[in-house]
């Protein structure tokens, strides 16, 4: 009876085996089927904004080097003048572009950082700065990223991203909508993933146009009221003048 009573059973579900009472009094219960884990996003290399404040270099500097830090601009500038007056006879005018004791005075005020800076902090931390240029990550006859530090034996790698005039930082965010108080800013020197990833988000941004082009755009000198095309004829004239303001008039 109990044997028929099973079939019966199954029979108004709708799940009679081939092998009639005999296979339902058999078959094995069915554990319930568990839900999937939920899935989280992939971890991925991400743009984090810095002020645009003419020190937006040392301050993603600092931020990748100092947990995460926006209040190392000015102990870092005052580091790299203190580098450079240490060695007058390495950083000379032909280096710098500037007298050492006016370039020196600039970096101390508002002037932009560069190359000579990113050098000079590259080897304070011992570790490479990579800055990833969004302007040339589709101009395969131009470097699309230069590295500071390389070939010096460094483990480790900070990434900043250049639009032409500003600085920010790149770092991995762990998951979708993760406070950058959990970004990883220090990578691997040899880390071609991420460094693929960064390139990545350059190549983005320069789909966009978000970048200036400092060979093409248009500048004022707010003393003489004198117009320049490009970067170099401003700086010149700055260097000839001691002319330090300047306004962008278009891109």
């Amino acid at each position: 009876e109990d044997d028929e009573m099973a079939l019966a059973i199954a029979m108004s579900l709708g799940q009679v085996p081939s092998g009639g009472v005999a296979a339902v009094a058999a078959a094995p219960a069915q554990p319930p089927t568990a839900a999937p884990p939920a899935v989280e996003s992939e971890e991925r290399v991400v743009r984090r904004v810095v002020p645009a404040d003419n020190s937006c270099l040392f301050t993603a500097i600092g931020c990748a080097m100092e947990g995460g830090a926006m209040d190392r601009a000015s102990s870092l500038r005052e580091h790299v003048a203190a580098v450079l007056l240490s060695a007058p006879d390495k950083y000379t005018e032909a280096e710098l572009g500037f007298p050492l004791e006016e370039y020196v005075e600039k970096i101390m005020g508002e002037s932009w950082g560069g190359g000579i800076d990113l050098a000079v902090l590259s080897e304070h931390y011992a570790t490479e700065i990579a800055v990833i240029n969004i302007q040339t990550q589709t101009d395969s006859h131009v470097r699309r990223e230069q590295v500071f530090g390389e070939g010096r034996d460094y483990k480790q790698r900070a990434l900043l991203i250049f639009d032409g005039t500003h600085y920010d930082l790149l770092v991995k965010q762990l998951f979708d909508g993760a406070p950058p108080a959990l970004d990883v800013r220090l990578f691997d020197a040899d880390d071609e993933k991420v460094m693929a990833q960064a390139r990545a988000v350059a190549a983005e941004a320069n789909r966009a146009r978000s970048f200036t082009n400092l060979a093409k755009f248009t500048i004022r000198c707010l003393v003489c009221q004198k117009g320049f095309v490009g970067m170099p004829d401003a700086q010149e004239h700055a260097k000839e003048t001691g002319a330090t303001g300047q306004a962008h008039i278009n891109f």
